[in-house]
């Protein structure tokens, strides 16, 4: 019998997906500073877009550590690991060549030196997140052997060290002069495997264990919106360099709010309407495969309208990505391969 879906993973999982295409949709206007309302308006949206990719950590981390084949290495190495990084290698090949030629600076010396860094470069930059992914896939035995035998003590212990050591101190570095940040940077080996994957991966987990919890779903919206309003304004205030320690706050907000997010959806579980469920349960298979053709939709319709249209380059790349990944869905050979 097919499994069912988790429902609000699902939503997350397409939210996620959204606002990844969004930030990428507005990454090239961004670029190009001049003040204007054009560019102050892209500059707000990708500060809303933050979330995404902690998002996608902890729906990761919410997923692979509930489940009970993580611990089986055969599993990991015969199944997990293998959809996740052939479609990875397939596109990046694809992407490789595509979006050189849609830059129009092709050269076969240029796309094999890009083929053969991929070991530890990404052949598009929105691909870097396949790489902290892949490590905690294979870190997630040790990590599901880990939580098992943790109370939600010692869980929100590790989030809270995780916060200190991977969120709040490299945001204070950054954010101080440099006569002073050297006095908060802490030594590498002392950080030991601390990262932001995956303080987001166990965080992830940790909102899962909150069943008997009821979330109010209102203070939810409220905290989600409250912060990145807060962290829209910093976005502002932190260009002038007076005002960038301000950075540290919008940092700090971003796990609290991407939290936020993940409960708020959490708590419709089962409150969700059949018309959505269905339209969510269409998409979100899509999801990966979206997110690995949407950088060269982006490309091409950046092409066709220019970089200042940020919002119709949203809407056409991720409507022309789902149409790509459905299509190729139906094809099995190639769902096997790309998907």
């Amino acid at each position: 019998m097919k499994r069912k879906r988790i429902i609000y993973i699902d939503v997350i999982r397409v939210v996620a997906m959204m606002l990844v295409v969004l930030a990428h949709s507005c990454a090239t206007r961004l670029g190009t500073r001049d003040d204007s309302l054009n560019w102050n308006i892209s500059n707000a949206i990708v500060v809303i877009t933050e979330i995404a990719v902690p998002l996608f950590f902890m729906i990761s981390g919410a997923t692979i550590l509930n489940s009970r084949k993580t611990k089986d290495l055969s599993y990991l190495f015969s199944h997990r690991l293998i959809r996740v990084i052939v479609p990875f290698i397939l596109w990046s090949i694809i992407s490789a060549y595509g979006a050189r030629k849609i830059d129009g600076v092709f050269t076969y010396h240029d796309f094999f030196h890009s083929i053969l860094l991929m070991y530890h470069q990404p052949v598009l930059i929105a691909y870097w997140f396949i790489y902290p992914l892949v490590s905690l896939y294979l870190f997630s035995p040790l990590l599901k052997a880990m939580v098992e035998n943790m109370d939600t003590r010692l869980m929100d212990y590790l989030l809270v060290l995780w916060m200190i050591i991977s969120i709040f101190l490299p945001a204070l570095v950054a954010g101080l002069p440099k006569n002073l940040s050297m006095y908060f940077d802490g030594y590498t080996v002392g950080k030991v495997v601390f990262s932001n994957s995956l303080g987001y991966f166990i965080l992830g987990y940790r909102l899962t264990q909150t069943k008997h919890q009821k979330s109010n779903p209102l203070w939810l919206l409220i905290i989600a919106l409250v912060l990145l309003e807060i962290n829209v304004l910093i976005g502002f205030f932190s260009l002038k360099p007076a005002w960038k320690l301000l950075s540290v706050i919008s940092v700090i907000n971003v796990p609290v709010i991407a939290a936020s997010v993940f409960l708020l959806l959490k708590s419709f579980e089962g409150r969700y309407h059949n018309w959505f469920i269905r339209l969510v349960e269409i998409i979100a298979p899509l999801t990966y495969g979206v997110y690995l053709v949407h950088g060269l939709s982006i490309g091409v319709v950046q092409k066709m309208v220019g970089v200042n249209h940020y919002l119709e380059t949203f809407f056409f790349a991720t409507l022309a990505s789902l149409i790509i990944i459905f299509v190729l869905s139906k094809i099995p050979v190639v769902k096997k391969l790309l998907l």
